[in-house]
This record gives C-alpha cells, structure tokens and sequence, in this order.
C-alpha cells in the first residue's frame, strides 16, 4: 500500500485500524503488544500502548526479549492515558484485571476487548518471554479477526 501525502498528512494511516494495548506501567505488556501489532499487522493497524501509571521507561527486559524476536521496540516510549488520543482509536485492549472497569470508551464505536496478563516487571527473564509469547499469540489472533472482519 503506498501511502498519499497530502499537506502533510498521511491518509493510508488515517484509514488504517488505530489500537490501543492499556496497561499500568506502560513498560513492559503495553509496548510487547504494540510492537507485535505494528510489526504483524503493518498496513492493516496502526498501534498504541499507554498506561494507567506510566513507569517512563520502557524496561530493558521488554526491549531485549523483543528484540529476541526480532522486533525493535527501543524508540516506543513510555506513555500515560493522556498522551494519546483516545479518542481516535477503533480498539482498546486491556491488558490489566484492575482496569478492567476503569477505561471510559470515548464512542459507541470503540471496542472493548480484556486480555489478562501476567506483569512481568520485576520477574526473571523466563517470565518476561512468556508473557512476550502469550501476548504475540493473542495480537497474531487479534489481527486474524479484523481481517475477517474487513
């Protein structure tokens, strides 16, 4: 797909799906789901991660695991739910069990969608790659169903 720049803006992103991975720290779960959906569903969604409490960092665990997988997720950043623009998203996806209720959907439009994780902060390395792999299963799935659905 190429993309038409007109004034400076950049349609193809503008009709892509916008999503939103919500977690507390935004520094391990969020950006892991983030990178995976830019990566794997690149064309078809644009994605974002922020956290209820934002850390500011993204963990040096999350970004060498990711790494692993041969996802470059060093220049995502730490974000709190102010600094996106709920508003744009078509998708929310909460990654914690304690926000489940917390999130106020800004349309009828968005949708919901709650995936329990595991936080890995502070675990060892094993637990980080499980919950890498458990959240690249669940976005591999995720993007599979919006594809059905266009």
């Amino acid at each position: 797909m190429q993309c038409e720049e007109i004034k400076g803006l950049c349609w193809c992103a503008l009709l892509m799906i916008r999503v939103l991975f919500v977690c507390i720290g935004n520094s391990c779960r969020g950006p892991m789901a983030e990178g995976f959906a830019n990566y794997y569903g690149n064309h078809l969604m644009k994605a974002f991660s922020a956290g209820s409490r934002p850390a500011g960092i993204i963990q040096p665990e999350t970004i060498q695991i990711m790494h692993e997988s041969g996802i470059d997720i060093s220049r995502q950043s730490s974000k709190g739910l102010g600094d996106v623009k709920l508003e744009w998203m078509d998708w929310v996806i909460v990654l914690e069990a304690s926000l489940a209720n917390s999130i106020r959907l800004p349309s009828p439009k968005t949708r919901l969608l709650h995936w329990f994780v595991n936080d890995p902060i502070g675990r060892p390395m094993n637990v980080y790659r499980a919950v890498r792999d458990e959240i690249q299963v669940k976005v591999l799935d995720f993007i599979e169903k919006v594809r059905e659905e266009i």
